[in-house]
């Protein structure tokens, strides 16, 4: 196991990322969305997905110096194309023109198509929230993520949802065919499941006072503490885990760490 600090991390990553031809804005972007995953304890969505997106790369499946461009808006509605870039360049662009519709509207969706994998939705809601809004999120053939805001100095609500049967069904409808990112495409077909995803952002001050929703969150999750079975509040387990990480490091694999160094830009070379 190799121990690196999250800003090391971030240098490799955007040094792999630059190298595989992205754009220093993107590379850093992308860069630092992996990572974050890895703060946060979801390696499956952290700096080992840059193996996968460099073959991507080389088969022609990502451009990584596409930018994410609006497709169209309609009052509180946003089409935002990937242009087969990036999904964390993608989604961070909807969640941008959402946040702003939202406080325009009250509430605001987006869908995110023509892209890459998107990473872990929890990080797309977590920034809604943090900003004072619920956040919604949902992509064909992966969790349901939502996410509110607590009292100032407390990490957001986040939940994710793992999602079966008719459930599993419907995201992949509203996920991937009203984003046009999967037309029934066969299993496999990455290219034609790419993005498909749907956030969405409720501005909490069009409803109530944000200070008094953000008290009522607070005393809500003091309940659940209290229970006789205390659990964790949604997004806790992964706060914690991350100001960990972020004061000691962020354990890899050493088979993850091998494969990084292989890559052009990777940490064997730095």
């Amino acid at each position: 196991m190799t121990v690196v600090h999250a800003h090391d991390l971030v240098a490799i990553a955007t040094k792999v990322l630059l190298a595989a031809g992205a754009s220093r804005s993107g590379a850093e972007t992308v860069a630092a969305a992996l990572v974050e995953a890895d703060l946060a304890g979801h390696e499956e969505f952290g700096v080992r997905r840059l193996v996968r997106y460099l073959q991507l790369i080389n088969e022609g499946a990502i451009d990584p110096r596409a930018v994410p461009r609006l497709g169209g808006v309609r009052a509180a509605a946003a089409v935002v194309d990937g242009r087969r870039g990036f999904g964390e360049l993608a989604t961070r662009s909807a969640v941008e023109h959402v946040r702003r519709l939202a406080r325009q509207y009250g509430v605001a969706s987006a869908t995110v198509g023509n892209c890459g994998e998107v990473g872990r939705l929890a990080a797309c809601v977590r920034t809604l929230a943090s900003e004072g809004a619920v956040g919604i999120a949902l992509r064909h053939a992966r969790p349901l993520a939502w996410a509110a805001p607590r009292a100032a100095g407390r990490p957001p609500l986040v939940a994710e949802i793992d999602a079966d049967t008719g459930l599993a069904f419907m995201i992949g409808v509203v996920g991937g065919l009203l984003s046009g990112a999967t037309q029934a495409t066969p299993p496999g077909d990455e290219a034609g499941q790419a993005g498909g995803t749907v956030i969405v952002a409720v501005d909490v001050a069009a409803f109530r006072p944000v200070d008094e929703f953000r008290q009522h969150a607070e005393r809500f999750c003091g309940l659940l503490a209290a229970a006789a079975a205390p659990v964790a509040v949604p997004g806790e387990l992964e706060a914690a885990t991350r100001a960990a990480r972020v004061r000691d490091g962020i354990p890899v694999d050493d088979a993850v760490w091998s494969e990084l160094a292989a890559l052009p830009g990777g940490p064997a070379r730095i």
